[in-house]
Parts: C-alpha cells; structure tokens; sequence
C-alpha cells in the first residue's frame, strides 16, 4: 500500500515548496509471496501424511524379539508421544485384507505353537492350569444317576466335590446332593442326613449335614472343611453314612461311601459320584489285610512290613474300629515270640507300614510260619479279634504261594493282599 506525504519546505526566496513524498506501508494481516508458498507446501504436507497409509501390518506367528536400531512396524506418532496413531492403526487393519474378519481373528488368536499360545503379555501354555469340574464315577459305568435304581436293588448314589484348599491347609468336601434314596417312612420318603469323617482320626472328629425333610433325591450343597497338609491326605479315608432321621426312634442306617483319597487326585477340584453300599453288606466280610515278607539269609533275618487294611468290620457305637496287628512266629507248631503295631484309632481302613522283624536261623525256615491277627484294641474291655491270616510252607492257597514267592526272591519283599478269617 502506497501512500504520499506532504512535505513543506522554506526556500531562500521565502517562498514555500511542496514536495510529496511516497512511502510504501506493509498491511499486517497480508503475507509476501513467500510466505504464502511456504504456507501452501505446508497444507499440501500435512495433507499428504493423512493420506499416506503405513507399511503393511505383519502378525508374525512366533515370537519376535524387537533390537534397538531395529524398526518393527512404521507409526506416525510424533516422537516424544507416547499414544499410538489411531488412525494408522485402522488403516493396517484394513490393509490386512478386504473384508477384515480374517484379520481380526488372526490378531485375536494367537499362533499355537507346541500346546500354547502368543499374546502381548507372553507364553500361556494351558496345560499348566489345575483343570476343574472333572467327574469321577465309582462303582458305576455311567456318569449321570440311575433312575432304575430301585428296580436293581440298588441304595442310590451320592455326589461331592472335593478339593484341597492350598491357601489355608484344608481338604473340602462340598456335599452337593443324593439320588434314588430308598424309602424308610410309610409314607414312601425319607429324612435323609450325612455323617462324614475322615480315617484314621485320633480325635474322631465326626461333621453332619442338616436333614432334608421327605424327600429321596435330597440336595445339601454344604461344605465341610478338615485342616492338614496336602501330604496327609494320601493316607486318608473319606467316609460318608447316609440316615434317615428320627424323631422317636434310631436312626435308620441308608447307606454308605469309602473314597481312598489316595485313588483321587484332589490337588484339583474334582467331581464324585459314588453308589451307596447298603452297611449290612459289609457285615460278612472281615476285610482284607496287605503286608510284605522277605528273608536276608546272610543276617537270617525275616522281615514282615504290615502296610495297611481295608473294609475291616465295626466294632465301635460310632461304626469305626481301633485295630492294630499282632503278629506271632510259629516254629515246629509251638508258637515262638509275638510282636505288635501300634493302633490306629476310629478308622476301619488302617494305615501302618510298620517293620517287624523276626532272627530265624535258615535251618528253621522250612517249618516256620507266621500269624496275623487283626485286633480291635478296647482301653476300658477286653480287646475283640477282627480276623487274622496265617502263611507258611505247610499252608494252602494265597498263604502258600507267598510264602514260596519270599523262598524263590531271597533279599526282596514281596507283598500281597489277603482276606481275613475268623
């Protein structure tokens, strides 16, 4: 913009001279033509850095260790920033292919590689984590109740989860529920209630569920917890007595469940279905009795290792046992020294893998024997025999042939089940 100013100037003659002079002034708000180019080359930068899509988005399929120096995928993210271009972002995924469905699962299923999969936050391999809801049916084919159970014969079936609790030491049992019930009221239902305890138990610590009323698929979904390391629970019993309450009269005895928890693996929750045994049933058998026997003849030494029971009879109010084993040396018919376990109290399933150990000379073998005599130990009365088993070379059956097996295998033991007599 040119504008002219008026200048007077006084001559030597006095008169006045006019001058203009032009001066030429720059309008703020207007721009050189310089200006304007850098301004145009901007707008056109910008605009062709929106437009620009990324190089191709690339899911590698195993893991890919990034090094410094090296660049993994192009952003537009201004350095210093550290919030990801989101646009850029939703311009690869589109790249990735046309319809994006493909895409989308290729970036949120990882690649399995050997059993285990990729993510931001590292390798997850499944078969690391305790599995849950596994079922395991006892004394059945089936995983699901019979409903013919009463057309069989049969006293119904019973169902618990079992777990050990790491975080505070316990072994849960969640009773959840019973079905097919045999009928003890006149009215064609029961009053169905559990007992539970585990075995052995000195303390004959004894945990009962509330009674369910009228009914013969009773449901509980009660938890009872027994405090003891994961350790102790290889050498337990869980056994569960199903009655039918009374008010005016004792209690009717439905059934019963022994799981070994050494046949479960209750490091994981784990589901059990299990036939009840009607409890008379048991009453005819003596149970059975597991020991080793072996013979060192350099040190003429016999060795018997009483390792446990199982199913003995009950000879308590409380429908358990205190049983311990006697066990006798028998030379030339005369019985020649006696030896015991310790007991194991309120448990008819007794653990004790105790060694006793007997000096028999390699002449005397040949016409020795060996008794064992279970024995349901009684502090205040006289102590009950439960059974006992006898073996030796003049023998038959089962205590014959072990007898021979320990003869033919000098040095090692060799165990065997045996079933209790009178």
């Amino acid at each position: 913009m040119v504008v002219g100013i008026v200048i007077g100037v006084v001559c030597g003659a006095g008169a006045a001279l006019m001058v203009v002079v032009p001066i030429v002034l720059y309008k703020y708000t207007s721009c050189c033509s310089t200006c304007k180019k850098r301004r145009k080359d901007h707008e056109a930068q910008k605009n062709i850095t929106l437009a620009t899509p990324p190089q191709e988005f690339f899911i590698p399929s195993e893991k890919v260790s990034v090094q410094p120096g090296v660049v993994a995928m192009q952003s537009q993210t201004p350095l210093g920033s550290s919030k990801p271009d989101l646009r850029c972002l939703a311009q690869s995924r589109h790249s990735l292919g046309p319809t994006g469905e493909a895409d989308r699962r290729s970036i949120t299923s990882e690649s399995s590689v050997g059993g285990s999969f990729e993510s931001d936050i590292g390798a997850v391999q499944p078969e690391l984590y305790a599995r849950t809801n596994e079922v395991l049916v006892r004394n059945s084919g089936v995983e699901k109740p019979d409903t013919t159970a009463k057309k069989k014969g049969k006293r119904g079936r019973l169902h618990v989860k079992l777990k050990y609790d790491f975080n505070t030491s316990d072994f849960v049992v969640k009773l959840l529920e019973a079905e097919n019930l045999p009928a003890m009221d006149f009215g064609g239902t029961s009053d169905p209630y559990v007992k539970l305890s585990l075995e052995p138990d000195p303390e004959r610590k004894i945990k009962q569920s509330n009674v369910q009323r009228k009914t013969l698929n009773p449901t509980f979904n009660e938890s009872f917890k027994f405090p003891m390391t994961f350790e102790e629970t290889h050498d337990k019993t869980l056994r569960m007595n199903v009655y039918d309450f009374d008010k005016f009269s004792r209690h009717d005895a439905i059934g019963e469940v022994t799981i070994p928890l050494a046949d479960v693996d209750v490091s994981r929750e784990v589901n059990v279905w299990s036939d009840l045994e009607d409890p008379q049933a048991r009453q005819g058998s003596l149970g059975d009795l597991l020991f080793s026997i072996s013979y060192l003849p350099t040190a003429e030494r016999l060795t018997v290792v009483i390792m446990k029971a199982r199913n003995l009879k009950t000879m308590d109010i409380s429908g358990s046992a205190d049983p311990f084993v006697k066990v006798t040396l028998i030379q030339g018919g005369k019985r020649f020294k006696k030896k015991k376990t310790t007991v194991r109290k309120n448990t008819c399933n007794p653990v004790w893998n105790e060694a006793i150990i007997f000096n028999v000379p390699a002449s005397s073998l040949k016409s020795s024997s060996l008794e064992m005599i279970v024995v349901d130990y009684d502090l205040l009365g006289q102590s009950g025999k439960m059974g006992s088993v006898v073996i030796g070379p003049e023998c038959t059956g089962l205590g014959k042939t072990h007898w021979n097996d320990m003869s033919q295998s000098l040095r090692k033991p060799v165990a065997m089940w045996h079933t209790l007599q009178d």
